[in-house]
């Protein structure tokens, strides 16, 4: 105590009347009841003030918490008199210095729940010199607090304020979470899901904590219910806050009149900086769309991002009123980035969609278009509509002048002439899934969709899945990109549109010349038996590097599809083949699936395999099994839902133990849930094993060396067989014709076996290129260079660190001298640091520097094996090329002296047309089970 202190008997009896709350501040004033001072104790807590009278036992006469103070006056040297929202305290204290104290105490408590106000201001009524003397104290402090807050900007200080003004519980996990998760993170989003275990009013008053919280930016809240207790705190701190800048509140069960509330909360608040709004999921209805577009077409500063999905937003009055509005708004028109105004079926079936064309006519920067689901029309407006809009025409540049001057004007482009009129330049992203493309038969293709996509600058995802195309429609979609020089990286989702044989004939003609897609899905449009030619149209394409095929195999004939599976397999064989992903999900291939997997083993382009929803059980688990035992390629692979019991499950998790490069393998679930219930056993010993095995791969970042032998064998293994299978059959042509006469024959025959001689010898010094190609060189230079290069990084790091403890050291002896000078404390500071330096130096450096070196390594065999393998690959093209000529002429000689192949062995002739596919045995087990 300080000042007059009481005893200390009564000293005791303060602290067990107020329990656990921490005591800052005791002082002996005399309060003013009705018109006399009486004796009495104020005790400062650091949010409320309580008032005591001076007899045991000890007991509360009255309180007030410091957010109830409207205003503070001094009367004299010692007369304070505070005015709450209910009642008004007149002390007179000991000394002046002791008001001080009071009074500052008070202001700065409310500065820390007011960051960004002045509290001194409350002391305006107070005589001149007086008011001075304590202002100036008072701006000291809140300069010094102003610059040091505490974490997340005096979140937990206001928090706690809120909680002693409600009388309600301090919950410390929320102080916990913000102090550290938060604050440790520097993240600036309060995620409500975060505390959704808390009561609801523990929720509201954290809410109500961000109302003057400084640095929180955006407040999200995801499939999480709100009542009214804490929808009424989240109007409140849209009425205040000036620091929010996002709001997502998706699916949280808000209401229409919370949408008409919310949008008079920030038309009455004009500092607020808010740009992002996302209410997806809540049915607003109307009602709620027409309250916020009063105020988008009233509200002074911009908009960036407007999420309204799946809000029951209706045709005529509510997408209506908010195009109108958005578009009036000059000021959302320029800063608008990102609009979804997706699941809202039959927000745009009508044909009179002019509010949304002009808005998408002057959004001259969105970036993110979402139209989903929401019966949008894709093709062109029916002229009979251009009265209504006549008005408009003004602003529509080219095709303006087309319709004031035209004595027959032209229909009014619709969703795609708006965009080349907008965003064409901005757009990156583009959703019209789920749509139609015309709600009226159309005989003509708008000239705007192939001019849209050849002159989009920015587009990195367009899907119309969902959408019936015309087959023109999508030949104008691929003409347009094909001319399209600004592009690249096109995600293009036609999944699901019905294109068929049609469909399937124009992207096979215009795909290949389409170079700004990358990705590309083409899966459930009913190609089937189409799909031999479309896969070969693929393969031309040398920008496409993912590509979805699946539900497009549902082919009656099984060398059909034995047919399109091996192209597959032929695609992801060639040497320059850029796909890297390959989905054939859905698509019930069973064993067909054998068709593919048994193609992994030599497989050098595909790093993403998605084979799920295939059914091929536990032979289909046996054959990835032996692909990821040899594939080195692969980083990812998807397989679920196929009928794989515990047995196939144990037996990939099995194979995964010598693999060592395969990164991700998401859980197949479905199959572990019903493999499950049949052998829990073995089902959790493969999914440990999965799990364990993946971990690693993924904590691993050098292969080991077995793994480029691998590489290396698979390699010299598959030439060899190719160059053996050639030479046995051009040995057969030589064994016929050897006892021909004729000396041309006889120097083909020369030829031949010259060629075989050549080919042997190929064969065998394969291994002994490779093995040079792994020779060590200068191997021990570069391990010598390397480590002292990590010796002198070392080096400067521990410079770098002992500077740090220098200017710690500097910063501690300015800011707290006296402490730091003690006897004894330098020592302990510099020991305290060095032993963290020394624990995160073991822990991380080290091991970062020694993980460089293998990185580099692992790299160097990287380039050494590709190098040989190109050596190797040229070697063997010119022995299988003269092969090749001495067989074609031997051939020619056949008929000239009347023989032919005596025993054309099928197995060899099959396997030559199918040259480099190891997929004969697959497809044998294919046609036996089936």
């Amino acid at each position: 105590c300080t000042g007059g202190s009481p005893a200390l008997v009564f000293s005791e009896g303060i602290t067990a009347s107020l329990g656990t709350k921490k005591i800052l501040l005791v002082k002996s004033v005399q309060l003013q009841v009705k018109s006399k001072y009486d004796d009495f104790i104020l005790v400062l807590t650091p949010w409320r003030a309580y008032v005591l009278p001076v007899m045991l036992p000890v007991r509360v006469h009255s309180s007030f918490s410091f957010l109830e103070v409207r205003d503070i006056a001094v009367r004299e040297p010692s007369v304070v008199v505070i005015e709450t929202d209910t009642s008004s305290y007149a002390f007179r204290l000991m000394s002046f210095d002791d008001l001080e104290q009071v009074v500052v105490h008070v202001t700065m408590s409310l500065k820390k729940v007011f960051p960004d106000s002045s509290p001194g201001t409350l002391l305006k009524n107070s005589p001149p010199n007086l008011y001075e003397r304590i202002r100036r104290v008072t701006d000291s402090l809140e300069e010094m607090l102003q610059s040091n807050q505490g974490p997340c900007g005096g979140f937990s200080e206001t928090y706690a304020a809120l909680c002693d003004y409600n009388g309600f519980a301090f919950r410390e996990e929320v102080q916990w979470d913000v102090d550290n998760i938060y604050h440790g993170q520097d993240c600036r989003e309060f995620n409500l899901q975060d505390f959704s275990h808390l009561e609801s009013r523990d929720v509201a008053l954290s809410v109500a904590a961000l109302s003057f919280n400084l640095w929180f930016t955006k407040l999200s809240c995801k499939d999480f219910r709100l009542n009214q207790e804490i929808a009424e705190q989240l109007l409140y701190m849209l009425s205040k806050s000036v620091t929010l800048e996002e709001l997502a509140l998706e699916n949280s069960g808000l209401r229409c009149d919370f949408a008409q509330r919310m949008a008079q909360a920030l038309s009455r608040h004009p500092d607020s900086i808010l740009h992002t709004i996302n209410l997806a999921g809540n049915q607003l209805e109307d009602r709620g769309i027409i309250a916020f577009s009063r105020h988008f077409e009233k509200r002074p500063k911009g908009l960036q991002s407007l999420n309204l999905a799946r809000t029951t937003l209706a045709a005529k009055a509510g997408m209506n009123t908010l195009c109108q509005a958005l578009t009036a708004n000059k000021a959302i028109g320029s800063s608008l980035r990102h609009l979804d105004l997706s699941g809202n079926p039959g927000s745009l079936a009508m044909e009179d969609t002019s509010s949304l064309q002009s808005l998408l006519g002057r959004c001259s920067s969105l970036a993110h278009l979402s139209l989903a689901a929401t019966d949008c029309s894709l093709d062109t407006v029916s002229p009979n509509l251009l009265p209504q809009l006549h008005g408009e025409a003004q602003s529509w540049g080219r095709w303006s002048q087309l319709l004031l001057d035209a004595s027959h004007p032209p229909p009014i482009p619709q969703l795609f002439g708006a965009l080349v009129q907008g965003c064409c330049a901005s757009l990156v992203h583009l959703d019209l899934s789920k749509n139609v493309y015309s709600h009226r038969r159309a005989k003509t293709i708008s000239p705007d969709i192939k001019q849209f996509f050849s002159q989009a600058c920015a587009l990195r995802h367009v899907s119309v899945a969902g959408t019936k195309l015309p087959p023109d429609a999508v030949r104008a979609m691929l003409q347009g990109l094909a001319y399209n020089s600004h592009i690249s990286d096109l995600h293009l989702d036609l999944s699901s549109c019905e294109l068929r044989s049609a469909g399937a004939q124009v992207i096979q003609d215009l795909i290949p010349d389409a170079s700004a897609i990358s990705d590309l899905d083409l899966s459930d449009n009913g190609f089937d038996s189409d799909m031999v030619t479309l896969v070969l149209s693929i393969g031309r394409s040398k920008s496409i590097r993912h590509v979805s095929l699946g539900k497009n195999f549902n082919i009656k004939s099984r060398d059909g599809l034995l047919d399109v599976l091996h192209r597959i397999v032929q695609l992801i064989q060639e040497d320059d083949c850029p796909l890297q992903s390959l989905s054939v999900a859905e698509s019930r291939l069973k064993l067909g699936t054998n068709v593919l997997l048994s193609a992994l083993g030599s497989n050098t382009s595909l790093i993403t395999l998605d084979i799920s929803g295939n059914a091929m059980g536990d032979t289909g688990a046996k054959m990835l099994a032996k692909a990821l035992q040899i594939n080195t390629k692969l980083r990812t692979v998807v397989w679920d839902r196929n009928n794989t019991t515990a047995h196939g499950l144990l037996e990939v998790a099995q194979a995964l133990e010598r693999n060592y490069t395969l990164k991700s393998m998401p859980l197949p679930m479905s199959d572990v849930a019903q493999a499950f219930r049949s052998n829990p056993e073995r089902t959790e010993e493969a999914v440990h094993k999965l799990q364990s095995c993946l971990a690693r791969n993924q904590m691993r970042r050098a292969l080991p060396a077995q793994t480029f032998r691998l590489q290396q064998g698979i390699l010299t293994s598959s030439s060899e067989q190719m160059v053996n299978e050639i030479c046995l059959s051009v040995q057969k042509h030589v064994d016929i014709l050897s006892s021909c006469p004729g000396r041309e024959l006889e120097a083909d025959i020369l030829f031949a076996e010259e060629a075989i001689r050549n080919a042997n010898l190929a064969v065998s010094v394969l291994p002994l290129l490779y093995e040079a190609g792994n020779a060590p060189h200068q191997s021990g230079k570069l391990q010598h260079k390397l480590e002292c290069l990590t010796e002198e990084v070392s080096q400067t790091c521990g410079r770098e660190i002992q500077a740090i403890m220098q200017a710690a050291m500097d910063t501690a002896h300015n800011l707290c001298p006296p402490m730091v000078q003690k006897s004894g404390v330098r020592d302990q500071l510099v020991n305290a640091m060095s032993e963290r330096i020394h624990l995160q130096e073991h822990l991380n450096l080290s091991s970062v520097l020694d993980q460089m070196v293998t990185d580099v390594f692992s790299k160097l065999n990287e380039i050494k094996l590709s190098v040989t393998a190109a050596v190797a690959d040229c070697i063997v093209d010119a022995v299988l090329g003269d092969l090749s000529a001495a067989q074609c002429k031997l051939a020619e000689s056949l008929p000239t002296h009347g023989l032919d192949l005596l025993e054309p062995a099928e197995d060899d002739a099959a396997t030559l047309a199918w040259g480099r596919n190891p997929s004969d045995l697959a497809e044998r087990g294919f046609v036996a089970e089936e």
